[in-house]
């Protein structure tokens, strides 16, 4: 068959691009402008055009990413052709019918939490198909692995399409009031959807017991385990500590002892992450000296805590914390991990309608940084609101009695930067707030080698 791709630079859309491309299919597509995935996928032999207008070729079938409206001149193409149209997540689902599949979602931790668990099945020799919402090296494709037997899947409900999802084995590491623009503003309806979802499970479901909403769907489905910190849990986590460069904690099975699982990065919300992906790998027969070994040696997801400069005053890390939540853990991880160091946090806002949902909160888990800069807002395609933006932010963190800057300009925050002799600048958002970390870092190299 042939497959036409239309946003088929996005991580999720270039992975699906892969699994077509491997097992058989014709593949074509677009993108908006090229990036590292489209250079990927074109080494791949996949055609691709940086424009998207009416002259899109004959196939079978039309998938579309989110970001994809419906005024788009390729779907209209496409509907005078008649051609079959999916979006992402259905052609996705798709794909998790014909296997056996094990879906993880959740407000957050997705991705490193599927990242974990296809690293255990590979090194386990289980030989998964993996579709990641993000770049590791444990994939061979990056974001995309292509096996033989059972499907591990990141599933995103943050545009909605998660009703389209079925899994046989599913995992819910969270669940916030977050991308309620995609459920009509209201909570409600994202748990109501994810609540949908589980229902398709025929084997195991994972809900973390220390969500407060996950606990209480405890008497609602038949085959749930239950993971966490709470000695009610399942798969329990005790003692967890940061010893210098790693973090480590005892895992149990009730009352039995596992024993130690280490990690390179930082932060109760990575072990989180590793007690939930040890839990699944667990129930599927891996044995956990194997669980143990592969997350010893996980490194962390693309722009997650990732450290792009160190020395012995300045470190420069890039992460995708975009939501309160991962923020103040993000922030909490760092100074575990770098004790009596100054963190000063680089954050830029994603999106209008998170900032103002979320202000509040947003102001909160900032404060707990020694210094606030806030960067342009990285609108994702919304319209601006009203009174919403980056001033706001700094302004309620000054009341709080927080220094907080803002800039605009690249190359100014970047000289305010360089001339800060000691901290730890921490980079958090899901825009392209990393081109600043990287430039910064690559200029501090520069200067420190001459």
């Amino acid at each position: 068959m042939k497959y036409y791709f239309s946003g088929i630079g996005g991580i999720g859309m270039s992975s699906l691009a892969l699994y077509a491309k491997y097992t058989g299919h014709t593949v074509y597509g677009s993108n908006n402008e090229e990036n590292e995935r489209t250079n990927y996928l074109q080494n791949q032999n996949i055609n691709i055009k940086f424009e998207q207008n009416k002259d899109i070729p004959d196939v079978d079938l039309f998938i579309k990413s989110t970001a994809i409206k419906n005024d788009n001149p390729e779907i209209i193409a496409a509907k005078e052709k008649n051609i079959k149209i999916l979006s992402r997540m259905e052609f996705l689902n798709t794909i998790l019918k014909e296997n056996h599949s094990i879906g993880i979602t959740g407000t957050d931790g997705k991705t490193t939490t599927t990242a974990m668990t296809a690293n255990i099945f590979i090194n386990a020799k289980k030989s998964p198909t993996v579709f990641l919402g993000g770049l590791h090296k444990s994939l061979k494709d990056g974001n995309f692995n292509f096996g033989k037997n059972i499907l591990i899947s990141e599933v995103d409900e943050s545009d909605g399409y998660i009703k389209y999802a079925s899994s046989n084995t599913i995992l819910v590491n969270n669940l916030r009031p977050d991308h309620l623009e995609h459920y009509d503003n209201d909570f409600e309806n994202l748990k109501k959807s994810i609540k949908n979802y589980c229902k398709t499970s025929n084997k195991f479901l994972f809900f973390n017991y220390d969500d407060p909403i996950l606990k209480k769907w405890k008497n609602e489905f038949q085959n749930i385990i239950y993971f966490g910190i709470d000695e009610d849990a399942d798969y329990i986590m005790k003692n967890r500590k940061q010893i210098n460069s790693h973090q480590e904690f005892d895992m149990y099975k009730k009352d039995i002892y596992l024993g130690k699982i280490t990690l390179s990065m930082p932060g109760i919300h990575y072990a989180y992450d590793a007690l939930a992906a040890a839990s699944i790998s667990l129930e599927y027969g891996i044995k956990f000296e194997d669980i143990q070994r592969s997350l010893k040696k996980f490194e962390s997801v693309g722009r997650r805590f990732n450290i792009l400069y160190s020395n012995s005053n300045k470190y420069v890390i890039d992460d995708y914390a975009h939501t309160p939540e991962e923020i103040f853990h993000t922030i909490e991880g760092a100074k575990e991990y770098f004790p009596n160091k100054k963190i000063i946090t680089i954050f830029q806002p994603h999106r209008y309608t998170r900032l103002h949902r979320h202000k509040n909160d947003f102001v909160n888990v900032l404060k707990n940084s020694d210094e606030i800069i806030v960067y342009r807002i990285y609108s994702a395609f919304e319209d601006p609101i009203d009174g919403i933006d980056e001033n706001y932010i700094c302004r309620l963190l000054k009341e709080n009695g927080k220094n907080c800057l803002f800039f605009d300009i690249d190359n100014d925050m970047i000289d305010y930067l360089k001339a800060i002799k000691e901290s730890v600048f921490l980079f958090v958002g899901a825009g392209d707030i990393t081109k600043v970390a990287y430039k910064l870092s690559s200029e501090l190299l520069n200067s420190h080698i001459k």
